[in-house]
């Protein structure tokens, strides 16, 4: 378990940087924000009805892929090549979904000139396979997942639906209702066995009181930080998962994703310790935790399930399809 020991400056800069910066991990687990739109957004826009090409920034740059190449890159980006098959085709299909989905609601404002970018904060991260081919990487495992799934999708009310993904979740994963605040009848939580194979399953972030309480106070100039920290956090509310939907601190009720943003904690499943010029939150888990933990995804390919099997598990209730 790694500690981390940052000093008043760097959370402050942290504070300033952390939407930017936010929340890659070590195996390439995309942790995909912002909020999903609803199930019903998808689909609505009604303009695009060929999707073998899609438009992406890459660097800023538009680029004309075919879909399936550009499904190929996110894979590679988003999860680990010597995961099982089954893992590597259910993480396929859920990359070609939420691409579809996002296409289907049509451009957004933050690349109006293309249909989805190569930011994971906003669409998904993209490697190019033919660079990374021609580096020495053998991707040959990702590209065989993608040519296995081609043309599939999940929808919900035959609509494609907003996959979203993550690294590892805590033994559930969490609902979109507790994380984002709209409830989605696929995004709901679900036993998600096999995480602590991940070696940051458990992690710790452990702040001085000042420290903690320069950032407290800019972001919260309502709370009262004084005092010893163990009197700064009270009541929490969590989630069935696990997770901290609101806990007050200093008096002011504040949202458990804001305190992961805040403190660049790996998830809003955490536990307190507390000295007397200390504070440690202690996490289970890595992302957002809602939708497809690809930890969970390898544990039930690991115990003989489908790529099927693993989707219908993680997205209650959707119907695979293909284009």
């Amino acid at each position: 378990m790694r500690k981390l020991f940052l000093t008043a400056g760097a959370l402050v800069l942290a504070l300033y940087l952390l939407p930017a910066l936010w929340p890659m991990d070590g195996t390439g687990g995309v942790d995909l924000l912002p909020v999903p739109q609803s199930a019903a957004a998808a689909g609505q826009a009604g303009a695009i009805t060929d999707y073998s090409v899609v438009t992406v920034e890459i660097d800023g740059t538009p680029t004309e892929l075919p879909l399936e190449d550009y499904v190929a890159g996110v894979v590679a980006a988003e999860i680990p090549n010597d995961f099982p098959t089954e893992a590597l085709r259910a993480q396929a299909v859920a990359a070609r979904t939420y691409a579809v989905y996002k296409l289907s609601a049509g451009r957004p404002e933050a690349h109006p000139a293309a249909d989805l970018c190569d930011d994971y904060h906003h669409c998904a991260a993209w490697r190019d396979i033919a660079v990374e081919t021609a580096a020495g990487n053998d991707l040959s495992r990702v590209q065989q997942a993608v040519e296995d799934t081609a043309g599939e999708i999940l929808t919900y009310d035959s609509a494609p639906i907003a996959a979203v993904f993550h690294c590892v979740s805590g033994p559930r994963t969490e609902s979109a209702q507790d994380v984002w605040g709209e409830d989605i009848p696929y995004l709901q939580s679900e036993v998600s066995p096999g995480g602590s194979a991940y070696d940051g399953y458990e992690d710790a972030v452990t702040l001085s009181a000042d420290a903690f309480r320069d950032v407290a106070m800019q972001a919260f100039p309502s709370a009262d930080v004084s005092g010893a920290p163990d009197s700064w956090f009270k009541a929490s509310v969590r989630s069935e998962a696990g997770g901290v939907i609101t806990v007050e601190l200093g008096g002011v009720t504040v949202e458990g994703t804001a305190v992961r943003e805040l403190f660049g904690l790996q998830s809003t499943n955490f536990t307190l310790t507390t000295t007397d010029d200390s504070i440690t939150f202690h996490t289970i888990g890595y992302g957002h935790g809602v939708g497809l933990s690809q930890y969970g995804a390898k544990y039930m390919a690991e115990q003989g399930a489908s790529y099927p099997e693993i989707l219908a598990h993680y997205y209650e209730g959707t119907t695979l399809t293909s284009l």
